[in-house]
Parts: C-alpha cells; sequence; structure tokens
C-alpha cells in the first residue's frame, strides 16, 4: 500500500513543503502558487492558507492575499490557534 500510495503521485503535504521552501528561498513563486493551491484544494488547513496568502502577496496579488488570509484567520480562531489569529490579523492589516 506505500509504495502504491508513493507512485501515484504528491500528496497534499509534498505540495505545501514544495511550496514552503519555494517561499523560503525566493525561487519560482507562480510555481509555489500552483503547488499550494493544490495543496488547499481539498481541504484546505489554516497554516497551509496562511502559506498561500504569504505567496499571493509576493505576487502582487493583494485582494487574493487578503481574501486567503481571512480564510486562515477564521479557521485559526475556530482552532484556538490565537498565534496563527494574531499573524493573519497582522498580515491583513500590513497589507490594506
Amino acid at each position: 500500500a506505500s509504495i502504491d500510495n508513493t507512485m501515484s503521485g504528491p500528496a497534499v503535504n509534498d505540495y505545501y513543503r514544495a511550496a514552503s521552501y519555494y517561499l523560503a528561498e525566493g525561487k519560482d513563486l507562480k510555481m509555489a502558487h500552483q503547488w499550494i493551491t493544490k495543496a488547499n484544494a481539498d481541504a484546505p488547513r489554516y497554516w497551509m492558507l496562511r502559506t498561500q496568502a504569504l505567496i499571493e502577496a509576493e505576487l502582487g496579488m493583494t485582494t487574493e492575499a487578503i481574501a486567503t488570509a481571512k480564510k486562515s484567520l477564521d479557521m485559526a480562531k475556530e482552532a484556538g490557534n490565537m498565534d496563527y489569529v494574531r499573524m493573519n490579523n497582522a498580515f491583513i492589516g500590513a497589507n490594506r
């Protein structure tokens, strides 16, 4: 089963890690955006949405970045993760 899973292609966390690495290293952010969008397609997580917002901001997609950060903020509030609530609030405030 593990072999079948590996051979079937990248998983959500693979897309997330690749996008995060490209963001951190200043590599191809358009590719990073494609990967993080795939990671968030089915079951987004607030930390992955935050990464997507950061990539969108770097790409000059301010409107999209704020909308994505708001989604992350709502999910972080629901999860009780005040660190992400704070980071998202600061991000939204700085990008308005």
